[in-house]
């Protein structure tokens, strides 16, 4: 079973005079129109579009025609084109107008909630999202290893048991590598040095990591299904050349957004499919880098792969939808911008409720029996800062006391079980304790 129905031409349909006088005499009725808003609102395939109830008695594949030259109409022409040097285009419509304005409010702003309350340190938010998102995406590639024992994996830094553990340490790796080159300009070496990082250690053939193909043996299946046979290898160069030049220039006159063209970006590296493996997990990465470099920080805190990983299906037919429907990019735009907008949603959720917890964390610390104000101080920073540390020092300085008032009080708190006391070099440390937070919780709900 095909994984789409393909589109009909619709300019063998428009050259039925028959057909083209009832578009004209019934195309403009409100209830043809209420059709067609809502065929565009969701940016309707033919494979959903064909299922449409069509009024005023015009078949499907006239509705069709009429709804394929409104679109044409609105078309841009995207700055690359297919293997067959046919260009790319796309549209902005108003459910895409939606989408990108509500994606622009939240990138816009704060990583916050209504709910009042603390907030857990920034880096903690940034650092389950990309640890989420190395995860998803590696998964997506067919990394076999369930979440809770890849976060093992990267929360412990050991060393990874198989091809699978590897892919992900490898994506968690090149996620942290791209935070930190975000202001670089794109070239082939720097995608390059991406998807080598990406494949280190997890290609049959490891030469292939970190170069592009060398050959057209290779096509992309979904299911058993062939769904993209990639350019010729011969033009990779020249195409992941004017690729950077792409991502690197910022033109006024042609201006597009820039989450907009993060997407365009993903699609092009996936469609090119320069590498003989690690395309996806390249590609994704590589929208991430350029919303980084464009100052589209709070990026770093969604894992979208998460969200693609959900619906694998509906990632590859948005994909599979442009290529067989003139090459309309609009389809894979309003998928990935779906994807994110549900991303954005998830961390306000995520924040939401941490926030919550942390309240009742902090009520329950002003409740919890033996605790003078400075160990109650120390403890609600703590919550919030789970990675810190503390030493006889810094405390004494944080709250004016003597060396003795403040030995005493990180003592204490680890003997109640709250603090962790280690050796390092010469000097005594104290971290959170592995059950601090059941402590707290467990008094919370006394």
């Amino acid at each position: 079973m095909a994984i789409i129905a393909a589109p009909p031409n619709y300019a063998e349909t428009l050259k039925s005079a028959e057909s083209v006088r009832k578009l004209f005499e019934l195309g403009t009725e409100p209830g043809f129109q209420k059709m067609i808003q809502i065929a565009n609102e969701r940016y309707a395939d033919w494979h959903h579009f064909r299922y449409l109830p069509i009024p005023n008695g015009l078949t499907q594949e006239e509705a069709w025609a009429l709804l394929k030259l409104g679109r044409r109409a609105n078309f841009k022409q995207a700055p690359f084109a297919d293997k067959a040097r046919a260009p790319f285009w796309y549209w902005i419509p108003d459910g895409l107008q939606r989408s990108l304005h509500d994606i622009d409010v939240w990138a816009g702003g704060n990583i916050v909630s209504e709910h009042p309350g603390p907030l857990p340190g920034k880096e903690q938010f940034i650092i389950r999202s990309l640890m989420d998102e190395a995860i998803a995406s590696s998964q997506l590639e067919g990394a076999a290893t369930t979440t809770k024992k890849a976060k093992e994996l990267l929360r412990t830094g050991r060393k990874p048991k198989d091809r699978s553990e590897q892919m992900i340490l490898n994506n968690w790796e090149t996620m942290q590598f791209i935070r930190e080159n975000r202001k670089v300009r794109l070239s082939k070496e720097l995608v390059i040095e991406i998807h080598q990082r990406i494949t280190a250690d997890t290609l049959d053939q490891t030469e292939d990591s970190g170069r592009l193909r060398t050959s057209n043996e290779i096509v992309v299946e979904y299911k058993g299904e062939t769904v993209h046979i990639p350019p010729d290898f011969k033009l990779l160069p020249e195409r992941l050349q004017a690729f950077c030049q792409f991502a690197n220039e910022d033109s006024q006159r042609k201006w597009i957004h820039p989450v907009i063209k993060a997407v365009m970006l993903h699609f092009w590296l996936a469609y090119d499919h320069p590498f003989s493996d690690g395309n996806g997990r390249t590609a994704r990465a590589l929208m991430y880098w350029y919303l980084l470099s464009r100052g589209h920080l709070l990026f770093e805190y969604l894992a979208i792969s998460r969200y693609i990983q959900r619906s694998p299906g509906q990632y590859v037919r948005a994909y599979v939808h442009t290529e067989t429907d003139e090459n309309d990019l609009t389809y894979f735009l309003f998928y990935n911008l779906k994807t994110i907008k549900l991303a954005c949603e998830d961390i306000q959720n995520y924040i939401r409720g941490k926030q919550k917890e942390l309240a009742g964390l902090n009520h329950a610390l002003k409740k919890y029996p033996g605790l003078n104000m400075r160990q109650r101080s120390l403890l609600s920073h703590a919550i919030q800062h789970p990675q810190d540390t503390y030493t006889f020092d810094s405390h004494r300085t944080a709250h004016g006391v003597v060396y003795q008032t403040s030995r005493n009080d990180l003592l204490e708190l680890a003997e109640k079980g709250f603090l962790k006391k280690e050796k390092r070099g010469k000097e005594f440390v104290f971290v959170q304790a592995d059950k601090m937070m059941d402590r707290l919780r467990s008094a919370a709900n006394a």
